[in-house]
């Protein structure tokens, strides 16, 4: 299909780009004819003296060119192209400078791009040669199609922008070097305001004044971004009667009448289109006070290697100090637990003496069992089967990774029989050493996480009574929140039964309260995310003043309390505030806006208070420490650890 002089008119005469200038004889002046700077198999001269040919004739009568203003007969240089394939001068670029590994870029993928990627596969084939699909252009759409799809393959590999980064520097190291130039640019200016200060009399120093507008953007990456804008938005809207209803003197800039939170309007950043996902960056690709994209935004909400604790597999190399032994029974904390990838349990020998089929392994073999894949949350792609010789059926996706786990034994049941699982929000920060100072025998901390759980954790019960033998998901799966936990409510009216038998030792007695359970909970939390500081899996962002993310972590107990299995944690769980305008996006949610609809304030459900503290507790520190309580705890939340990061 033609698609005319309007699209395609590289040197035609009555477009831009096809003038001869003048001053171009200079560089004539300079070279030396025979130099093969403006002459040989890559270009020529032409002027009045010379034909095309050099042979001091021409065929051309336009050659013999006259000057535009004075009419006076000139030498002008036209340099041109007599071949498709690039200068020779590229070849012996690259082998001065021991290149081996290339990226193509260009606007003509059907031309330029694709013979220089022909040269290079001619002349240079120990080369490594990429291309970048969002780095090419041509003026038909549909011919590039074809050439990425069918041609360039040929020679060379097409990757998207997100795989390039990946595959390069990965997209945690371009985000740091993103954050590290920012963090240089900044460096220089204020270095050069203190040259500029240094010229001029000295000043007396005064106040620094606090800003009076903040900026968050929302680049769309989900998360509990639009709860967390809403809230520190809407703040000055609290109520005032009470010590935790957060409403402050002023001290704040946030807090104060003066201060405003603007919306910062978003551009494309780039796109990846195997997944079809489009990322989205704050326009003019500035940092932001808060947006959901870490690159971008002074204050991050999402934790680097979180998923070392929110994926099932990656959450079992943390239960033992030995780690990594994937063949372990009997674990500290989680259920007996297995790895399978690629449809295998690697390097367990028990694995498979369980899943024998002879008759005296069939009670080792005995469930429920549930197969899981790793990186899915809230009750998603798990499936149960009954005995351990049929999970490996369900696993059957070879590129995903899955958990393999055995239904703990003798669980605690409620008195109508219903399985159900002990639900305990966390919120995890993490600041830089500049904003807490903490030291230890001449080692600075490069960090500090510090833990807090909330006081109120959560009940959610199966639909109906459990037994071992039954599979079905309204016996065995415990997603829906029913109840909510409190000091001052007993366990009884839960419908958790209370065991004050004669027989029962102190200890289980001890254990059947609900600050005990609390207890043991975050205790086992602390644990994980500690190990998971020590081994640098969740690590500090370079040039972050903080980051911070609200997680959930389920446990089940035996039946006498003594003992909490953690079966997982969720990062981004489902957290639902019925003032805050939110975006119904599962079945949860929708259930819960359902419940408030016909309930409203007496609704079970309702995150509105855990997530305004949480809000408060991350946004304005100082004010959330002059009202913490006795017992070191804002609101709900209750600082279980502090986790200090030291270099040495």
């Amino acid at each position: 299909e033609k698609v005319g002089d309007g699209t395609a008119h590289w040197f035609m005469e009555g477009y831009p780009g096809c003038e001869i200038l003048g001053s171009l004889r200079e560089l004539v002046d300079r070279a030396p004819v025979d130099s093969g700077v403006f002459s040989g198999g890559d270009g020529g001269i032409m002027d009045e003296r010379k034909g095309a040919n050099g042979t001091g004739s021409s065929n051309n009568d336009d050659i013999n060119l006259q000057h535009p203003r004075t009419n006076e007969h000139k030498t002008y240089v036209t340099l041109w192209r007599n071949n498709l394939s690039p200068p020779s001068t590229l070849q012996t670029h690259l082998k001065q400078h021991n290149i081996t590994d290339v990226t193509v870029i260009g606007a003509k993928a059907t031309q330029a791009v694709q013979s220089t990627l022909q040269y290079l596969a001619e002349h240079l084939p120990y080369i490594d040669v990429s291309v970048v699909r969002e780095a090419l252009a041509d003026d038909s759409d549909e011919r590039l199609g074809v050439m990425m799809k069918y041609f360039l393959p040929m020679y060379a590999r097409v990757a998207s922008l997100e795989e390039y980064v990946e595959v390069t520097c990965g997209l945690e190291g371009y985000s740091e070097r993103l954050e590290m130039e920012e963090k240089r640019k900044e460096q220089q200016q204020r270095l050069q305001q203190q040259d500029q200060q240094q010229l001029v009399a000295p000043q007396p120093k005064s106040k620094r004044t606090k800003k009076n507008v903040y900026y968050y953007a929302n680049c769309q990456r989900g998360g509990h971004f639009s709860l967390y804008v809403h809230h520190i938005t809407h703040r000055q809207a609290l109520p005032s009667a009470t010590k935790s209803s957060m409403v402050f003197d002023g001290t704040t800039p946030l807090a104060t009448a003066t201060t405003s939170w603007v919306s910062h309007p978003t551009q494309k950043w780039y796109q990846d289109i195997f997944r079809g996902k489009q990322y989205i960056c704050p326009l003019g690709k500035q940092i932001v006070d808060f947006c959901d994209e870490p690159a971008f935004s002074e204050m991050v909400m999402f934790l680097k290697g979180r998923e070392c604790l929110d994926d099932k597999g990656k959450l079992l190399e943390l239960d033992s100090e030995s780690f990594g032994k994937n063949c372990e029974r009997e674990r500290e904390f989680l259920p007996e637990t297995y790895v399978v990838q690629g449809g295998k349990v690697p390097n367990s020998d028990i694995w498979e003496r369980i899943t024998n089929n002879s008759m005296e392994h069939e009670d080792d073999e005995r469930g429920p069992w549930f197969v899981k894949e790793t990186n899915k949350n809230g009750g998603r792609a798990i499936q149960i089967c009954q005995r351990a010789s049929q999970c490996l059926a369900l696993a059957n996706d070879p590129k995903e990774t899955y958990v393999i786990q055995r239904h703990i034994p003798d669980p605690n049941l409620l008195t109508d029989g219903r399985k159900w699982h002990f639900k305990l929000y966390n919120l995890l920060i993490c600041e830089e050493e500049q904003d807490v100072g903490v030291v230890d025998g001449g080692n600075a901390a490069a960090a500090v996480w510090t833990l807090r759980s909330h006081k109120e954790a959560w009940l959610c019960a199966a639909d109906k009574p459990w037994s071992a033998d039954d599979i079905t998901p309204e016996a065995q799966m415990t997603i829906k929140r029913t109840k909510r936990f409190r000091e001052e409510v007993p366990l009884q009216e839960l419908n958790i039964p209370h065991h004050d038998s004669d027989d029962m030792s102190t200890e289980c007695l001890f254990a059947n309260t609900y600050c005990s359970m609390f207890r043991q909970c975050t205790d086992i939390v602390a644990t994980m995310v500690e190990r998971a500081v020590r081994l640098n899996k969740l690590q500090a962002r370079p040039g972050k003043k903080k980051q911070f993310e609200l997680f959930s972590s389920d446990f089940m107990f035996n039946s006498d309390f003594t003992k909490a299995n953690l079966i997982e944690c969720n990062f981004s769980p489902v957290i639902y505030d019925p003032y805050a305008n939110q975006e119904l996006t599962t079945p949860g949610l929708k259930r819960y806006q359902r419940l408030f609809d016909v309930c409203g304030d007496k609704a079970e459900v309702n995150d509105h208070e855990m997530i305004r503290d949480a809000v408060s507790i991350v946004f304005f520190p100082e004010e959330a420490e002059k009202m913490k309580d006795a017992d070191d705890s804002f609101g709900g939340w209750k600082v279980v650890k502090s986790i200090p990061r030291f270099v040495s």
